[in-house]
């Protein structure tokens, strides 16, 4: 009988030869793709990378249809999944940010202090970054609410949107209607949204929290914001339900394109 030290390491041994799997085929996939693709890096807990519920085989052996909004950015983009956006966040000490000039920040599942600390340098050092904060989301999922996997229902406001002067507000007398609306630069579809407002310096700002502050305007009667900051700009977006869209419906795609053009170029 194998003692328990010995099945722990063939255990540890066994994940890291799917995690260096997993890593191969992700570069596979994207070699086999048009190498002039800028990169994008997502963090998200939506699944809009690998289909909902996929497990590691799927992820491994890319079987099973990937879900349209990767499709739809991988005709543009390589994609660079991202679990944390500061050094300590398990990745060697290697910035997870570095080389990086576009973000896309879907309904993530919160950021750290450090994490916020390091989006507003990147961000500040010439960044470009589109931020889809739904304060609820709408879509249905078919992992229970308590599965880790499942997405982040009430979308967490990180401190550094403050920092940047903006604040978001949620009407929850608001109807559960999908509406289509402006934000500017093209529509998306919006449901049970947020609204972006610009935010006044607390009482008692300090002159480093007034030179914090980005040049913000407002889009769209509040569904979207963007902010100069440094060298860099910001896109938030107080709705992510064109990205729970299960499949593209009429003109998503080319909402997709449009909306992460917007934030991103």
């Amino acid at each position: 009988m194998a003692r328990p030290a010995n099945r722990l390491s063939f255990a540890l041994a066994g994940l890291l030869l799917v995690l260096a799997a997993a890593g191969a085929m992700w570069a596979w996939q994207q070699s086999t793709r048009p190498t002039d693709r800028p990169t994008v890096g997502l963090m998200t807990s939506l699944p809009i990378y690998w289909p909902e519920g996929a497990d590691m085989v799927t992820m491994i052996d890319g079987s099973g249809e990937l879900p349209w909004v990767r499709r739809t950015l991988e005709q543009n983009y390589k994609i660079m999944p991202l679990d944390a956006l500061a050094a300590d966040g398990g990745h060697g000490g290697e910035p997870p940010l570095a080389g990086l000039r576009r973000l896309l920040i879907v309904q993530p599942r919160g950021l750290s202090p450090q994490d916020n600390a390091a989006l507003d340098a990147w961000v500040r050092g010439g960044g470009h970054l589109l931020f889809a904060l739904d304060p609820m989301l709408t879509g249905q999922y078919a992992v229970p609410l308590g599965d880790p996997r499942h997405p982040v229902t009430v979308g967490l406001i990180p401190p550094v949107i403050g920092r940047w002067g903006l604040a978001m507000q949620y009407h929850e007398l608001q109807p559960l209607t999908v509406q289509m609306v402006d934000y500017g630069s093209g529509t998306l579809p919006v449901a049970l949204a947020g609204e972006l407002i610009a935010r006044d310096p607390p009482y008692g700002a300090t002159p480093d929290d007034l030179a914090a502050r980005g040049d913000c305007r407002v889009l769209g009667n509040g569904i979207a914001a963007q902010c100069r900051l440094g060298a860099g700009r910001v896109t938030i977006v107080a709705d992510a339900a064109l990205f729970e869209l299960v499949r593209p419906i009429g003109d998503a795609e080319q909402q997709m394109n449009d909306l992460v053009a917007f934030g991103l170029e």
